[in-house]
């Protein structure tokens, strides 16, 4: 092989590769910090979810929901956010099984791609979050941030990067899993927020809006 063929392949392969990274920088947008990816455990009266989510981290619960003896189809979210694409793959498989989400506003946090998940549930229990109040807080009850946050996805710092993602993934599904003033709130607080930090949500408000469908903590299992 001639040298000037040798280097036209190794050139080839090279804008192979950048492509494949751009088509990466949308479908893979993330919408939280990385991290070592969910945990997932079965308790006695809901499946608690939490940690930042990862590419793989949909097809992992799905797989371990479709392999557990599940008593109670309820999940319990607490979570950063991460990658979108497998939130809303784990959000679907929770409306199309007809399971509920629940995120506790004095304890959990679900920010970013977590809401997508939230969203997704046929009930959405939304409690312990009327102290919230809606919109930006650096600190909030001894500087932890609580509740149901809302933002722009972004890839690498870059929120225009993950504009086509937004619009092609999270946009349909919103519509589909969401009430239309609901939608119409997300949509507009997410496309108006091109920041890391998160818009915090009222518990009330969540429930006016119907993001939420109820605040009342689940004290045994939902049908």
């Amino acid at each position: 092989m001639g040298m000037q063929n040798y280097l036209l392949i190794r050139c080839s392969r090279g804008l192979l590769f950048a492509m494949l990274g751009a088509m990466c920088s949308v479908l893979c947008a993330s919408e939280g910090a990385p991290g070592e990816g969910l945990t997932i455990t079965f308790r006695d009266k809901y499946v608690y979810v939490q940690g930042s989510i990862l590419r793989g981290d949909g097809a992992k619960f799905v797989q371990r929901m479709q392999n557990a003896d599940v008593q109670c189809p309820l999940v319990r979210l607490n979570s950063g956010g991460g990658s979108g694409v497998d939130a809303v793959e784990i959000g679907t498989y929770i409306r199309r099984h007809r399971l509920a989400t629940w995120t506790d506003g004095l304890e959990d946090k679900c920010a970013s791609a977590c809401n997508r998940i939230f969203a997704g549930g046929i009930i959405r229990i939304y409690s312990n979050a009327q102290w919230i109040p809606t919109g930006k807080h650096k600190k909030l009850r001894e500087g932890m941030l609580h509740g149901l946050g809302y933002h722009h996805p972004r890839h690498n710092g870059d929120f225009q990067a993950a504009a086509p993602h937004y619009r092609a993934n999270i946009v349909p599904y919103l519509k589909a899993m969401l009430p239309p003033e609901a939608f119409d709130w997300v949509y507009d607080t997410d496309t108006h927020n091109l920041t890391p930090d998160m818009v915090w949500l009222n518990g009330d408000q969540a429930l006016e809006l119907g993001i939420a469908t109820t605040d009342q903590v689940p004290s045994e299992c939902l049908p």
